[in-house]
């Protein structure tokens, strides 16, 4: 590196961040709103969230050769006109994808609760088995849910070279395989096709990236698939789902929980209406998922700008106290495990902020408090009541 540091623009939104960088780039931190063509001209590189839309407008002129984006999608940059105008794109995959996890495992059982289904004598869904959807599948299975997964592209992988999760081949793609769920034990014959899983299951989760193939995934010829009585539940994007479709079919569905949502922040209110659980997109907004987006950013940085010493960053999470609530014999496995997961994961507060206020979806999101994630010790206390007779 020349004496010169290199400009990097920074979203002063992004947290434990501060400091890291300083030593190797003149640090400039802005608010996305502030983010824009006569901000970033002079940067090399920018470091962001879906908040700030990456295209031709904002990049045009300016001197940004990389991008490094704090979330697990990208679909915020448009990665067309970066690769034609030299500009490298990194993102966090995985970063949060415990959080997200959470959001779903808490949202089916209080949902389940309500309508007094029980989750263990049915079959979960899961459509993308990425970051997001292999973890929920393994925490599905050890409380004894029955898991059927929908992947093409990584049943493809699986099938051509069994070897392509093995930590080895992680490592030579330049992934940590610690942050990465463990697909080591997977065959072929786990991953099922698209109309499998709607004809066979009762909750369908929706873990895929947006793109130009996913992008109302979710509408009438799916809506026209599934059971009568299906639990759907999007916390990947809202594009995903065409909210018209759904709105039109909600009678046939058991229940609608929605994390994210068409046009964010201005969010259908009609959409709004017809779901069970709605949250401000806070799905990942974990604690851990927070620390993670930063770590895999700092690290991105360093294997593009060659920075030896932030190879390795890494940021250690707090101690914690786990709470050990006292469950009456009386309920249910279904009631137990939604009074536990609440109790950590007080989701139906968000529930409410956001009906009451939808206008507020931008402020509940940017002051949402960074909740803990399910840790080992809680998920083994989840088993042990999912276990009992």
């Amino acid at each position: 590196m020349s004496n010169s540091k290199p400009v990097i623009i920074i979203d002063s939104d992004i947290p434990f961040i501060q400091g890291v960088l300083e030593p190797f780039f003149s640090t400039r931190y802005f608010k996305p709103a502030d983010i824009n063509s006569l901000t970033i001209k002079s940067a090399s590189a920018l470091i962001i969230r879906t908040r700030t839309r990456c295209n031709r407008e904002l990049l045009e002129g300016s001197s940004v050769k990389a991008i490094f984006t704090a979330t697990i999608g990208n679909d915020h940059i448009d990665t067309k006109y970066c690769s034609e105008s030299g500009i490298d794109v990194y993102n966090a995959a995985g970063c949060n994808a415990n959080g997200v996890v959470q959001y779903v495992i808490t949202s089916l059982f209080i949902i389940c609760r309500l309508l007094k289904r029980d989750i263990f004598k049915e079959k979960l869904g899961i459509i993308g088995a990425g970051n997001v959807g292999e973890r929920l599948a393994a925490i599905a299975a050890r409380l004894g849910i029955e898991v059927l997964r929908c992947d093409p592209p990584l049943r493809i992988r699986l099938q051509d070279d069994s070897l392509y999760f093995s930590e080895k081949k992680l490592a030579e793609r330049g992934i940590d395989s610690s942050f990465y769920p463990d697909r080591t034990k997977l065959k072929v014959s786990d991953y099922f096709s698209l109309d499998e899983v709607l004809n066979s299951c009762s909750t369908i989760t929706f873990h895929v990236p947006l793109n130009s193939e996913t992008k109302g995934m979710c509408s009438e010829s799916v809506l026209k698939t599934i059971n009568p009585g299906t639990i759907l539940i999007n916390s990947s994007r809202g594009e995903i789902f065409n909210e018209q479709e759904v709105i039109k079919h909600r009678s046939t569905l058991g229940a609608l929980i929605s994390d994210v949502w068409s046009g964010e922040p201005d969010i259908n209110t009609k959409y709004l209406d017809v779901t069970d659980i709605a949250t401000p997109h806070i799905a990942g907004y974990s604690l851990e998922g927070k620390i993670n987006a930063t770590v895999f950013t700092v690290r991105n940085i360093a294997r593009h700008f060659k920075i030896d010493t932030l190879f390795n960053f890494l940021i250690s999470y707090p101690n914690e106290v786990d709470t050990n609530t006292i469950i009456d014999k009386q309920h249910s496995k279904v009631e137990s495990i939604a009074i536990i997961t609440e109790e950590r994961f007080p989701l139906m507060e968000q529930d409410k902020k956001l009906r009451e206020n939808p206008g507020s979806f931008e402020n509940l999101r940017s002051e949402y408090k960074y909740r803990r994630e399910f840790n080992d010790s809680f998920i083994k206390r989840l088993e042990q009541v999912a276990n009992l007779k």
